[in-house]
């Protein structure tokens, strides 16, 4: 028995925790761990998975609907199951269901995780926090629902199994999934590959202002929150820009900024080759990730950021 189910079998009430704006493996291991749950053990348990607002088009995710964005929930739960979060703060307005429960396990495979749950069970070598999760599910509770979330998080944080850290076990993995039988092409169609027409006019605009900075090595674009309500956009809706950023021939990382908050802002970084650590690079400015995908913060109106981000981007570069 795995130490996951150990800790299954012993809990009532448990609650499911994925990081803020989650993507498609923290959505992925969130549901996947959600239906193994109700696949073994019925309505025995009281099973709560918990996380913001994500974009629409995982709702194709089975029990996609059952994830709730409520954070004043007075369950005290038995056991809280992490997903995907590096550190504590992560969580954001959830980290109180963390908190108050009786015991907790984590999953994840991000460098330096600093997360204080009970049981932590990391591996930075794992391409996605689903591909890590994978061995400890019992295979009999595993169906085609449970597959396709895995698969959700196997592919996404892969870059579609383009990312070097794709290895032999990925592709093992994904096919043992694909043969419960779900349609993988339509699936990755509507997460990653469909765009509405909104989403194609705000790429135009990401384009259209794009530089290379750093001697041309780094490409870099933002957008503004007005730009996006002019365009009736959620900032879900726009978590693929950084994609189509890192594949600017030549260049050797990407870079996508867009507002959080009054004079906040995200980056999102990507690097296409080892050496240049965007997790390092992150680390040092609010931020943190993978050492060829991560994010940081910047805080002040978008010239000034853009300048300052310049700076220390070309100083990174140089630095290698």
């Amino acid at each position: 028995m795995s130490i996951l189910d150990e800790r299954l079998d012993k809990a009532k009430t448990i609650c499911i925790l994925g990081h803020q704006n989650p993507d498609g493996d923290c959505i992925g291991s969130t549901l996947a761990i959600y239906n193994y749950i109700i696949n073994k053990y019925g309505d025995s348990k009281v099973v709560r998975p918990y996380l913001d607002e994500f974009s629409k088009k995982y709702l194709i995710l089975p029990n996609a609907d059952k994830i709730s964005n409520d954070d004043k929930d007075a369950t005290k739960f038995d056991l809280a199951i992490i997903v995907d979060s590096s550190n504590a703060e992560r969580l954001s307005s959830y980290l109180r269901y963390f908190e108050e429960a009786k015991d907790s396990i984590i999953f994840d495979h991000h460098e330096n995780n600093t997360f204080p749950a009970k049981v932590s069970v990391i591996n930075p070598e794992s391409i996605a926090t689903c591909e890590l999760l994978y061995p400890f599910l019992d295979k009999s509770f595993i169906d085609k629902n449970v597959a396709i979330c895995l698969y959700t998080g196997l592919a996404t944080d892969s870059g579609i199994f383009r990312y070097k850290a794709t290895n032999r076990k990925t592709f093992m993995m994904a096919a043992e999934l694909i043969d419960y039988g779900f349609d993988f092409t339509n699936l990755l169609d509507t997460i990653v590959f469909d765009n509405s027409i909104k989403q194609r006019k705000a790429q135009g605009l990401v384009f259209d202002r794009l530089k290379l900075i750093c001697k041309g090595q780094v490409s870099y674009s933002y957008i503004l929150d007005e730009e996006l309500c002019e365009l009736g956009l959620e900032k879900n809706d726009i978590d693929n820009i950084i994609v189509y950023l890192r594949e600017i021939e030549n260049i050797k990382v990407a870079a996508f900024a867009y507002q959080v908050g009054n004079a906040v802002f995200k980056f999102s970084l990507r690097s296409k080759f080892d050496e240049y650590n965007v997790a390092k690079f992150a680390k040092e400015h609010d931020g943190g990730g993978h050492q060829l995908a991560a994010g940081c913060m910047y805080y002040g109106d978008i010239d000034t950021i853009s300048k300052k981000f310049e700076k220390d981007m070309a100083e990174f570069i140089e630095s290698k």
